[in-house]
């Protein structure tokens, strides 16, 4: 019988991973990290040293097959290879505490040493980014198909109806300058639907220049420019944001329609706008409280819709699109939006927003 091939030490492997220019790691089968090469410490920021005292678990979201392929040391057969492909779920954490989503392939091997596993490591992270983003516009079609169908005809065929009665009634003076004076609030309502859907097109691709914002002094100005009623107060005693760089123009505009937003649906006598500013390291948490009516919590979601209005056109002027574009807004610089209201407690709108978000070049 032929004598059995000569198996390689531990060392050698770590060798001879250590000349691929691709993510690699060698582990024990008890999951811990033996041996990382020089891509991989590129990759997720980490240093060889730190890399060899950790276990694969610390740095995988464990996926439950890889794992108990482990417990059950199936690895000890070594035809048998595991290949997970691209998930969502699986995600691995780098030193920073940020995460990537990546492919991750297991292959088990016998050295002179014993068994160990081989772990290779594909970066998709920009792949699966670009597939929320795809994933996202393809949602933002729907919507726009929705509002074409439906909102954006409403005032037409308001107008038309119009256009009728104005034609019967046309020996009925006082009727034809009724009719024609809601003909031309229909014309401005759809002209701000269109105005409104234009701007939300551009979000993300406009071409914004970073510049100092003060909190302080951006809430006040955008507060006396929302002309709000008289018995209205403005309340930022509570900021602690020292002025930082950012996107002004996108960021003006969100804190401006929550402004608006929170002024044009207080039903009190005595509105009270309250903004709080807090600095949390690198990012700017904003909340915009109101002592409104409140929302009540079925409606959370609703209210972030392109041109969704709890209450009718004709009780509020508006397109509805104002909270659709603090969303898309915050999201295109890797910000939050969310609510917290109940009916008749009045509604608090948190933005988070990064610091030193990058300017942004045009696009067509």
């Amino acid at each position: 019988m032929p004598d059995s091939p000569t198996l390689l030490s531990g060392d050698a492997y770590q060798q001879v991973i250590g000349l691929v220019p691709h993510p690699m790691l060698i582990i024990n089968l008890a999951g811990e990290i033996q041996h990382a090469n020089d891509a991989i410490t590129r990759l997720l920021g980490y240093s060889p040293a730190e890399l060899n005292t950790m276990a694969l678990g610390q740095l995988v979201p464990e996926p439950a097959d890889i794992f108990q392929a482990f417990r059950s040391n199936s690895f000890q057969d070594s035809k048998k290879q595991f290949f997970l492909g691209k998930s969502d779920e699986l995600k691995i954490i780098c030193a920073d505490k940020s995460s990537l989503y990546i492919e991750l392939s297991i292959t088990p091997f016998e050295t002179s040493d014993g068994c160990f596993v081989m772990a290779s490591i594909v970066d998709v992270n920009d792949h699966h980014t670009t597939e929320i983003e795809l994933s996202r516009s393809n949602q933002e079609l729907d919507q726009f198909a929705y509002v074409a169908s439906h909102d954006l005809k409403a005032p037409l065929r308001g107008i038309d109806n119009l256009v009728g009665w104005i034609w019967e009634d046309i020996d009925d003076k006082d009727s034809v300058i009724e009719h024609i004076q809601l003909m031309r609030c229909r014309i401005q309502r759809m002209k701000t639907l269109l105005d409104d859907l234009l701007e939300y097109s551009r979000v993300g691709r406009m071409d914004d220049e970073t510049s100092l914002v003060d909190i302080n002094f951006l809430v006040q100005d955008l507060f006396q420019q929302s002309t709000p009623p008289e018995g209205f107060t403005l309340d930022q005693t509570s900021n602690q944001v020292e002025p930082f760089e950012t996107l002004a123009a996108p960021f003006g505009q969100v804190i401006r329609n929550l402004i608006n937003n929170a002024i044009k649906h207080n039903d009190s006598e005595k509105g009270l706008i309250r903004v709080h500013a807090i600095d949390k390291g690198d990012i700017v948490e904003i909340i915009v409280e109101d002592n409104g009516p409140g929302i009540e919590a079925k409606y959370h979601e609703q209210i972030f819709g392109m041109f969704e209005k709890l209450k009718s056109k004709d009780e509020v002027e508006g397109s509805g699109m104002g909270l659709a574009m603090v969303k898309k807004i915050c999201l295109s610089v890797g910000g939050s939006i969310s609510v917290a209201s109940s009916k008749g407690h009045g509604s608090q709108f948190c933005v988070t927003w990064p610091k030193n978000t990058p300017s942004k070049s045009p696009t067509n």
